[in-house]
């Protein structure tokens, strides 16, 4: 059974993003009661949506990565930890035993969860599986066990939906994208660290009636305060911190305010592909489970086309190095560098925490990444070990003997469980299933639309 369960992991985990979610879509479509034609359609539509995004995403990242890169490389030579980023990290993930069994057992466990009323959310996102099965990759590390590293792996993906759950109210407000929610680990641990400063943010008189967001900035500033005029100047500052020439730093500046223009254009139609899915969803669901909501589950991608979170997210970029060298001192060791580019994965559900006011969302990155960077340096041993035992043949930074991952070392789940499963096994698994117990009561108890939604 094990070596079937192996051969679907490795078959789904080669098929990538790409080809996975769109028949993953077209399937759920077809089986949601969609008709074939449509299902096809929103399956291929949101192929090309994604398409979009990758491309404009991952141009910026590109650019933006090398500028941070050279900015690390010229400030952060007594950091001697260096971030190998999210590509590197998945490949190892997904090479390990855990990584083979995560994504067909990651679907069996939504579904049941699903059955039994536990979530909301169907996770269509498999390729994100990763994140679920770097986590168990860690807890293999830390105790020599398969078992309870896939244990981990299944328990970090119940963490996400009830995540997913817990904010999908709050994201679909916020970004007008009904029947969603957003499971991709990542971004949801980010908010889930960040909510008490955002709720200590929000009482802050001055800090609250800023309102920083881009409508009003647009209001204000004119022309000064559209996305793509914005992008442009963000982008050229960058260039220039990045020690860009004028030509470079102009052609940067281009390409950031392409991105700011493009990505929403991507996401709309994304969201036009998913409609007649969550639609033909809701149905189902009311069908047989009369006064259940359904949420489809997402890559945070979807929502890198909001300028909030764009320009945010391209404000860390510096701002995550300056804060690596002055956390030198309390024991950081991490340099940033690959992961810098996932400044909008940090933002993405950050924005609704401060109803997308721009300078609070950095604000609240800044904090979160300040805590994570500090945890990124602690699980550099984990991490190290699975780079040297991989044959995997990564495309890694030279000159470091030590490495370490932002994208995913610095979100609680990922140090919490790395430090719980130091203990005894028992107490480890005990504390930890009490801890999702205990996420499930606070996503039925507290509100986040309600907490933070007022805020205009």
């Amino acid at each position: 059974m094990e070596g079937i369960l192996t051969s679907i992991g490795e078959f789904l985990n080669g098929l990538g993003p790409l080809i996975a979610l769109p028949v993953v879509i077209a399937l759920l479509g077809i089986i949601l009661g969609q008709k074939w034609d449509s299902a096809i359609r929103s399956g291929l539509m949101t192929a090309v949506a994604f398409v979009g995004i990758f491309l404009t995403v991952g141009g910026l990242g590109s650019t933006v990565s090398t500028i941070g890169q050279t900015f690390a490389t010229n400030t952060g030579t007594n950091l001697d930890i260096i971030d190998i980023g999210w590509p590197a990290a998945s490949a190892l993930a997904f090479a390990t035993p855990v990584g083979n069994l995560i994504i067909p057992l990651g679907i069996l466990l939504n579904v049941l969860l699903l059955i039994f009323g536990l979530t909301q959310t169907l996770d269509v996102d498999i390729w994100n599986f990763w994140h679920m099965a770097f986590v168990g990759a860690l807890v293999q590390f830390v105790t020599g066990s398969f078992m309870l590293g896939l244990f981990a792996a299944l328990l970090t993906l119940v963490i996400a939906l009830f995540l997913a759950d817990w904010s999908a109210p709050l994201i679909q407000k916020h970004f007008k994208m009904p029947g969603i929610s957003i499971p991709h680990l990542q971004s949801a641990g980010y908010m889930l660290l960040a909510v008490p400063f955002g709720w200590l943010v929000n009482r802050v008189a001055f800090l609250k009636n800023m309102k920083l967001n881009p409508d009003t900035i647009r209001k204000k500033l004119g022309l000064l305060g559209e996305p793509m005029v914005l992008g442009f100047i963000i982008g050229f500052l960058l260039g220039i911190l990045g020690g860009q020439g004028l030509k470079d730093a102009i052609l940067t500046a281009v390409n950031t305010a392409a991105v700011m223009l493009l990505i929403p254009r991507m996401v709309s139609i994304l969201v036009e592909a998913l409609t007649p899915v969550a639609e033909a969803a809701s149905k189902y669901m009311t069908k047989r489970f009369k006064g259940r909501e359904f949420y489809i589950g997402l890559d945070s991608a979807v929502l890198a086309g909001n300028s909030t979170v764009i320009a945010a997210g391209l404000l860390l970029v510096p701002l995550e190095i300056l804060l690596a060298l002055a956390l030198s001192p309390l024991g950081n060791r991490t340099l940033p560098f690959i992961d810098l580019a996932d400044g909008v994965f940090v933002a993405a559900m950050l924005a609704p925490l401060v109803a997308g006011d721009v300078i609070l969302t950095t604000l609240l990155g800044v904090i979160v990444m300040g805590i994570g960077l500090i945890f990124t340096t602690l699980l550099a041993p984990g991490v190290t070990q699975l780079v040297n035992t991989s044959s995997l043949g990564l495309d890694i930074p030279t000159g470091y003997a030590t490495y370490t991952v932002m994208s995913d070392a610095a979100i609680p789940t990922s140090y919490g469980l790395y430090y719980l499963f130091q203990t005894p096994a028992a107490i480890a698994v005990i504390v930890s299933l009490l801890l999702v117990v205990g996420l499930y009561y606070l996503k039925r108890s507290v509100n986040l639309e309600k907490l933070f939604g007022a805020k205009k």
